[in-house]
């Protein structure tokens, strides 16, 4: 089986394949880069037997892709969205509709790598937040705003000067950018080591397990608490745990 495995995020598209159960030829680009999507589907058409997609973005954007995609592979669109059954999880939301896919298909994708209580930190234009206990039942989470959104809604709503000079080497703000950075990591961070670590420890007795993903991860990496894996592409990850499910 080879499938094609695409994310429409908030700001980026990701494409990649499935082949022998390993997600590989990762691809991405920006939506005015809409161009880049269609050639990066046109040159890779050989062998594809599926299409997964999760979708962020608006109907008629995911639409156009969708028709893109069918055009060039020849091979119907699943769209995978929040409603459907997901492997080894259960949504927690009480409407779950609401329930981003991207949010899912990164729980899903962590949950295929441990069968431990979890907790799932996808850092991109937003920061999302979720905890998955042992049984695979999503407990909720939080959605916050992203390092760089973080900055610019606090900036465009205030006085602060637009200092983009950062002591990075500071573990407290000595000047006000880097008071406004270090805000927007240890946000992130704090909410993580309260739930798991703090007062309002989920998993009394029991060890969890971090994973973090998205273009910011890095960025925390270093202030979240043990023991945490980094693991790139998580919808995509997701969305390959989804195919080679149904295709096994």
């Amino acid at each position: 089986m080879t499938a094609l495995l695409v994310d429409l995020g908030n700001t980026h598209w990701k494409m990649a394949r499935l082949e022998d159960a390993e997600v590989s030829q990762v691809t991405s680009g920006r939506y005015d880069d809409f161009d880049g999507l269609r050639a990066a589907a046109l040159g890779d058409r050989g062998g594809i037997s599926s299409i997964w997609l999760a979708s962020v973005v608006d109907a008629a954007r995911t639409q156009a892709v969708v028709s893109t995609l069918q055009e060039s592979f020849r091979v119907s669109v699943r769209r995978v969205i929040s409603t459907d059954p997901m492997p080894n999880l259960v949504s927690g939301y009480l409407k779950p509709e609401q329930l981003g896919i991207d949010r899912l298909m990164a729980m899903v994708a962590a949950r295929a790598r441990s069968p431990e209580p979890l907790c799932v930190v996808d850092a991109g234009t937003a920061v999302t937040i979720d905890f998955v206990d042992q049984g695979g039942q999503h407990l909720g989470g939080f959605i916050l705003p992203g390092r760089r959104m973080f900055r610019e809604c606090l900036l465009a709503n205030t006085s602060i000067p637009r200092d983009s000079e950062i002591d990075r080497h500071s573990t407290l703000g000595r000047d006000t950018p880097t008071a406004v950075a270090l805000a927007a990591r240890y946000a992130v961070s704090g909410i993580v080591e309260h739930f798991l670590d703090g007062p309002g420890g989920l998993f009394a007795g029991v060890g969890a397990h971090i994973y973090v993903g998205g273009g910011d991860a890095d960025h925390l990496l270093e202030l979240l608490p043990r023991p945490c894996t980094k693991l790139d592409d998580l919808v995509l990850r997701g969305l390959a745990v989804m195919a080679a499910g149904r295709e096994s």
